[in-house]
């Protein structure tokens, strides 16, 4: 995570140079370079946000695993997937029946679950935690990423494919000679319905 920081702000520097370069020497060349700059340079620190809010995510829940009762029935699936992601659990048969209890795990997981990445097979165990406890999970993480983690990060995902395709398009339209009005319009719908999650998301929660 370090390393990714320091390129990070690495990268922030060059496109602010390159920003300032641009300013005072304008060039069709050079804006291009600033603006892949910058789009890199965000992507990076969401990048490094998203990582840092998973981590502190696990962390969070993990607490709150350790101090659920393990004599509770309704709890008896999930503390088998808990043994097995800290590995204290190994019979594959037990982790499998565990899963097939779980609706909403995939497929590809419940028939293999000794593939299964570890961070994820956490993430689908707080969604499970979750549908069984209710519980709110209020902290101060942005909104309710703890609630909706999944949904956040496909909207990241959206969100940035949209602001970077936009970006390029406006780039490409003012210097690309004789554009295609009827292309240009529909890629631009394109991208910018790819930031509309983003929107309802946020309104959702202001309004």
């Amino acid at each position: 995570m370090l390393v990714a920081i320091i390129l990070a702000v690495i990268l922030s520097l060059l496109a602010f140079t390159s920003l300032v370069i641009n300013i005072i020497i304008p060039s069709i060349d050079l804006t291009m370079y600033t603006v892949i700059f910058f789009a890199v340079t965000i992507i990076g620190w969401l990048f490094i946000s998203y990582t840092l809010l998973n981590k502190r995510r696990r962390t969070l829940f993990l607490e709150k695993f350790n101090k659920l009762d393990r004599n509770n029935d309704k709890l008896h699936n999930f503390f088998i997937l808990l043994d097995f992601i800290e590995d204290k659990e190994v019979d594959m048969t037990v982790v499998k029946a565990a899963l097939n209890g779980i609706y909403f795990s995939p497929s590809s997981m419940r028939k293999r679950p000794e593939k299964a990445k570890k961070k994820e097979l956490f993430n689908l165990l707080i969604e499970y935690y979750l549908t069984l406890t209710n519980d709110k999970c209020k902290n101060n993480f942005i909104w309710d990423f703890n609630m909706n983690f999944f949904t956040w990060r496909w909207i990241g995902l959206t969100s940035c494919i949209g602001i970077v395709g936009i970006g390029i398009l406006s780039l490409c339209y003012n210097f690309v000679p004789h554009p295609n009005d009827v292309l240009y319009t529909a890629l631009y719908f394109f991208f910018g319905a790819m930031i509309v999650p983003l929107i309802a998301k946020f309104f959702g929660h202001i309004i």
